[in-house]
């Protein structure tokens, strides 16, 4: 028996070193939420993928793509999890190259080429300038404008010949302007000679971002502009069955239907829920699961949640959009899909009074680049904007004490979950 000490006297014991299980005696868990972790089981994004696919055949025959392809949704979706997908599919095809790159690690143009071109095609865009550092050692250097798109597309064009390149960013609402802009022109000029496909992920305030590059190209996708929204009641029960059946464990259905219901359809809280149910299955040794097993996970999903949405409401307090999303979280309690014009009223409400339209614009932007709300690409006219997380706007009003005159209602009813 081990002791523990606290200032200096032993006050409780602490279990022996083998009392705990050893690792082959721990079971892993199959749902593994996380960032980007990979889900036991890709359901319902089979549009999604057939879209990529085609792209892939397009490379695999020697081709370009016919257009570039944007992924956006709020976090938690699984923009990130298609990412993989895609780049799985590609090193299995074989014949692909993939450059997966991170907005943090391009910051300059250099640093994008540097990524993208290999030495022989780098030493190719070398400056005429060279400078001399102190050491006598000779120092290249970028003229100061940075390497040009001519350069850059040059570059590519070569290296696309010899083998066709995939280029994947995500958080794509994070890559610097002028980056971002020299990456889209040349990836349009580059498929005009080669086969080359740029895939940029990122939240709802992607759209507005790549606008902001001045490359009026990109929003003509067609199909390539692809919306990571919430999954089907269906996909969503087999994304939590699929693996329980897998692992030869059987759920009421009166108890899934019960799960799929409050995970909202939302990948994240799929998964949530998943590893509560699998970790019941471990705990107990059950290999059917009912309501007395998803009641038993449900104070863990709980807390797993309201955990998220605290972050998710912090995060909006920092922004200094908190009032402006209590206000869209009151007009959408009464209507759980706004217009353009009425979601634009409700931000109104949230600022000074009579704010420039420009206030207006700059405080929905955010709210779209946080995932608060978002408007799911390719809807049937007249569009609608719809909460970005499930039960994120009920967490807020929960919190809002309103003032008199706030017109902010106080928040009755808040689901947990």
């Amino acid at each position: 028996m081990l002791w523990r000490r606290s200032s200096g006297r032993a006050v409780a014991p602490l279990p022996s070193l083998a009392a705990w299980p050893t690792l082959s005696e721990v079971i892993p868990d199959v749902f593994k939420p996380g960032s980007g972790a990979f889900p036991p089981a890709l359901t319902g994004r089979e549009r999604e993928q057939a879209v990529l696919m085609r792209s892939l055949a397009n490379l695999s025959a020697g081709e370009a793509p016919p257009h570039d392809i944007v992924l956006t949704g709020p976090r938690g979706n699984g923009k990130t999890v298609l990412l993989h997908w895609f780049e799985r599919a590609c090193r299995d095809a074989g014949g692909v190259d993939v450059e997966r790159i991170a907005p943090s690690e391009v910051r300059t143009g250099e640093a994008l080429v540097g990524r993208l071109l290999p030495p022989t095609g780098i030493r190719k865009l070398l400056p005429a300038r060279l400078s001399v550092g102190v050491t006598g050692v000779g120092r290249a250097e970028w003229p100061a404008s940075g390497p040009s798109e001519r350069s850059l597309t040059k570059g590519l064009v070569a290296r696309c010949r010899r083998r066709p390149l995939v280029v994947l960013v995500d958080e794509a609402h994070t890559l610097d302007l002028d980056v971002g802009r020299l990456l889209l022109n040349a990836s349009q000029s580059v498929r005009a000679d080669a086969p080359f496909l740029l895939i940029l992920a990122g939240t709802p305030g992607l759209a507005e971002h790549l606008g902001a590059m001045n490359a009026s190209f990109w929003d003509r996708l067609d199909d390539g502009c692809l919306g990571i929204g919430r999954l089907s009641g269906t996909a969503a029960r087999a994304a939590l069955a699929e693996p329980l059946a897998a692992h030869d464990v059987t759920i009421d259905a009166e108890a899934l239907a019960e799960v799929v219901e409050e995970s909202q359809h939302y990948p994240y809280f799929i998964q949530i829920w998943g590893r509560a149910l699998w970790r019941q299955r471990t705990t107990t040794g059950a290999t059917h699961l009912t309501a007395v097993h998803s009641s038993a996970a449900r104070r863990d999903v709980v807390a797993r949640v309201a955990d998220y949405y605290e972050v998710r409401y912090l995060e909006l307090d920092r922004s200094g959009r908190l009032a402006v999303a209590e206000h869209v979280a009151a007009r959408a309690r009464c209507c759980p899909t706004l217009s353009y014009e009425e979601l634009k009223a409700a931000v109104a409400q949230g600022l000074a009074p009579d704010p420039p339209r420009q206030a207006v614009h700059e405080a929905l932007a955010d709210l779209q680049r946080l995932g608060f709300v978002w408007r799911p690409p390719g809807q049937a006219p007249p569009a609608r904007y719809e909460p970005g997380i499930p039960s994120l706007m009920d967490h807020v009003l929960g919190h809002a004490s309103p003032s008199p005159g706030s017109g902010v209602p106080a928040a009755a009813g808040v689901r947990d979950g």
